[in-house]
């Protein structure tokens, strides 16, 4: 077997399914043609009706792993790879081990032990960790301190050399599989940056090895991540050096809960407790990374602090949406003494539009997050509840909602119109999908509380987030000083020959994995 095809059998095992669990509803597949206008699923029946990927495989399929299909399903018939099992190995296996988390796990993680949507539990993730075993706990945020830093540097070098602009951002691996995939002409457009998960294993197996004197061999990196397509990121080939891997494991927010549950441990009964020192300082503008719009706001902060900018109306820029689309939104900066424009780009949808014009080459500077919302919103999230509501007064009583619940939790009611029976629905959002006049909407519920959300559920995570970097003594990255004793001590200047061999990348034209007659269809759309 070829190596190609070797890495691509490990891809095509991210996204899992179990048709014993499916019910058929085709949420998943309503979820990828919507969120991703991809369409990697389609719905087949031979007796019983379930989905399939359209080409054989996820890969093929064009698949981005964001796994917005996982939170989507309500029976768990699709899934991410869980790689728990691999943690309680690496557990038991005498070598040392560390984990580092994501800006995101502070704003979600709560949600599977209960607590309200919007708990801030970033206290509780290092001695949940240190309970099980871990000998090092560090937040990604320090990683993404750094992402500033060397993307930053590489943003002021591309405007100085007037090259390769805009620069799309990096951070988000569905995007860059994406752009890999469908857009393969703009990749030297993309930031060569590596995303915070890949430069933190990087530092860990380098930097901390080095400066503690471990093999990096003997150390086994474990990362909690929001996103799914991390566990794809991770395992690339160019993601690690003399024949170890930067990061080993990838677990989702939920698949660190169910490793939590499993061992006994209930985040709400532990005191809180800070991640390690070494590694352990991170800024304000890190934690933002976590939500769509935060990695362009952090990155500008740096560069405007670099330029002699005006940090301040970095922080206070407001971003207009873009005429003709909804989630992609606008904004002019100044930056020395010269006015820029530059893009946040709120999940997919809009995408294909923004790049198959001359639109985007209107940017210096455009951030892409697959998923809506950024990561607080990811794949491997806590799933959010919800139930069926139909508005009477707009049903036409067509019945097609009630011929086609898979749970049969929609009747007729005495005035003869639809009605959903809450104890029933799986918030499978099939009849919301197919309802021709708009009368079924989805109400979104806090498990902790049982009663439905006031507010979006994205918001209250977000501003988490927000609030801790407004919070936040230091709020600008080059200003953190671990951050600083790093490059001093080892890394050299950032961008530089060290800090461009571990926390940089390159990309491939991966357009061939598709099968061709996807790619002609894709393109004829």
């Amino acid at each position: 077997m070829s190596k190609s095809k070797k890495h691509r059998v490990q891809e095509d095992n991210i996204i899992q399914m179990n048709k014993k669990k499916c019910i058929g509803c085709t949420a998943c597949a309503f979820t990828c043609a919507k969120e991703t206008k991809i369409s990697v699923l389609k719905a087949v029946d031979n007796g019983r009706r379930t989905v399939d990927p359209k080409q054989v495989t996820f890969g093929a399929s064009g698949c981005i792993y964001c796994g917005q299909c996982t939170l989507a399903c309500p029976t768990t018939a699709i899934n991410v790879r869980n790689d728990v099992s691999l943690v309680k190995e690496a557990l038991n296996s005498g070598k040392y081990l560390i984990l580092t988390a994501a800006p995101a796990v502070k704003a979600t993680l709560g949600e599977e032990f209960s607590l309200p949507i919007g708990t801030n539990v970033g206290g509780k993730i290092a001695p949940s960790a240190k309970k099980m075993g871990f000998q090092n706990v560090f937040d990604t945020d320090f990683g993404a301190d750094m992402t500033v830093i060397e993307e930053g540097t590489e943003l002021i070098k591309r405007i100085v050399s007037k090259e390769n602009l805009p620069m799309f951002t990096s951070c988000c691996p569905a995007w860059v599989r994406y752009v890999e995939l469908f857009h393969p002409e703009i990749l030297k457009n993309v930031s060569t940056s590596k995303s915070p998960q890949q430069m933190m294993g990087a530092s860990i197996k380098t930097y901390f090895a080095d400066t503690y004197n471990v093999l990096p061999t003997n150390i086994v990196t474990v990362s909690v991540k929001p996103c799914t397509a991390k566990k794809y990121e991770a395992q690339r080939d160019e993601m690690g050096r003399n024949g170890y891997k930067d990061i080993d494991i990838v677990l989702t927010i939920r698949e660190y809960a169910q490793l939590l549950k499993e061992k006994g441990i209930n985040i709400t009964a532990i005191p809180d407790e800070s991640s390690d020192p070494f590694m352990g300082e991170y800024t304000g503008a890190a934690v933002i990374f976590g939500a769509s719009g935060g990695v362009m706001q952090a990155t500008l902060r740096t560069v405007a602090n670099y330029l002699k900018g005006d940090v301040a109306e970095v922080n206070n820029i407001k971003f207009n949406k873009i005429d003709g689309y909804e989630d992609i939104k606008e904004s002019i900066i100044s930056l020395g003494g010269q006015n820029y424009k530059v893009a946040i780009v709120n999940g997919l949808k809009e995408i294909e539009k923004f790049l198959s014009g001359r639109k985007w080459k209107e940017y210096l500077f455009v951030e892409v997050m697959a998923c809506p919302g950024g990561c607080i919103n990811g794949g491997g999230t806590p799933r959010i509840e919800m139930k069926s509501k139909i508005n009477e007064k707009l049903c036409i009583a067509c019945g097609t909602c009630i011929e086609n619940c898979p749970v049969g939790a929609i009747q007729y009611n005495a005035q003869g119109r639809a009605e959903a029976q809450k104890d029933k629905c799986v918030g499978c959002k099939l009849c919301s999908n197919i309802c021709r006049s708009e009368a079924i909407k989805m109400q979104y519920y806090d498990k902790a509380t049982n009663k439905p959300l006031e507010e979006n559920y994205i918001k209250l995570r977000t501003d988490v987030l927000k609030n801790i970097d407004k919070e936040s003594k230091i709020r600008i990255s080059d200003e953190n000083e671990n951050l600083q004793n790093m490059y001093k001590n080892y890394m050299g200047e950032a961008d530089g020959g060290k800090a461009n061999a571990l926390l940089h990348t390159n990309y491939l034209d991966k357009s061939s994995e598709l099968q061709n007659n996807f790619r002609t269809k894709r393109k004829k759309h």
